[in-house]
């Protein structure tokens, strides 16, 4: 390990207790360096294409240039710099409008946050996390909650589908062809590798899911590097038909998950949801989660 690493491990630890260190850089990355004062900043920048019609390519820009930013000692000036010097780096390139710059921080840390906001960064996701703690009595609600079977594919589809459309409005997710396709492939898959999908219904009609899984941080996976070793509950999509929100179905869904999580020993849980989705931050906060990590996106890249 560098000394700026070992800086940095120094600071996040101090930061916050469950950032884990600092794990190893992308294999494809080209290094980034920079002085402020008599301080070093350095980074690794990769650059990612996803295909037309891929899973990815749902969820973000189909070019995405990413930062693994590596301040040290030197803080929010040094952070400042790589992005200025990221930002002459790419001078030349011609992104076209569907690309985008990423960086990932912590979320505590208010003095980045002000450095990315004023390079013309937003705040787009969050990953956040949950001590392993029984859940909250769910509160009166109409629905029933039961796993879902291979029947349920295609109610479940549509109701990952209502999530994704509302996602694209208030988050990173965009619109492309052949969406319902590749959400429904994700239903099945789902189904028969993790099997922890549940599905309220409410007199039979099907008005919510919550797809979980379990995760383990481990090299090339998307955890490594962001939560502390161990085994984790992993809350991959709540969704509540459009009709049903606000009724309790939500809470009631997450109860039956977390209940199932937490019995299966996980050091806690985690999920992804956006900052801008004016219902998913204030669900998620009651439920007991808060942020760790905040992906911060500037869209277009050259913009």
């Amino acid at each position: 390990m560098n000394p700026l690493e070992e800086q940095q491990n120094a600071r996040f630890a101090a930061l916050d207790p469950l950032l884990p260190p600092i794990a190893a850089p992308p294999a494809v990355s080209e290094p980034l360096l920079t002085v402020t004062g008599s301080r070093k900043a350095g980074g690794l920048l990769a650059h990612v294409v996803h295909a037309a019609g891929s899973w990815p390519a749902l969820w973000g820009p189909s070019e995405i240039w990413d930062l693994t930013a590596v301040p040290g000692e030197s803080g929010a000036a040094g952070l400042a710099a790589l992005l200025g010097a990221w930002r002459d780096r790419l001078r030349g390139t011609r992104p076209g409008p569907d690309s985008g710059c990423t960086l990932t921080w912590p979320s505590r840390d208010a003095e980045a946050s002000a450095v990315l906001l004023a390079h013309g960064f937003a705040p787009m996701t969050c990953l956040a996390v949950r001590a392993a703690v029984p859940p909250e009595v769910p509160g009166p609600a109409r629905v029933t909650v039961r796993l879902a079977e291979e029947g349920d594919v295609e109610a479940l589809t549509e109701l990952r589908l209502a999530e994704w459309r509302y996602t694209s409005l208030v988050g990173t997710a965009v619109r492309r062809p052949g969406a319902r396709a590749l959400l429904r492939t994700e239903v099945v898959r789902s189904l028969r590798f993790s099997g922890l999908v549940w599905l309220a219904e409410d007199d039979g009609v099907p008005v919510g899911l919550a797809s979980c899984a379990l995760a383990s941080p481990a090299p090339g996976n998307s955890v490594h590097g962001r939560l502390l070793p161990g085994r984790w509950g992993y809350v991959d999509t709540l969704s509540v038909a459009p009709a049903a929100r606000g009724g309790g179905v939500g809470r009631a869904l997450m109860a039956v998950a977390h209940e199932d999580l937490l019995g299966r020993e996980v050091r806690g849980t985690f999920l992804f949801y956006h900052p801008a989705n004016p219902l998913s931050p204030v669900f998620w906060h009651r439920q007991g989660y808060r942020p760790l990590w905040t992906m911060w996106i500037r869209r277009p890249a050259w913009s």
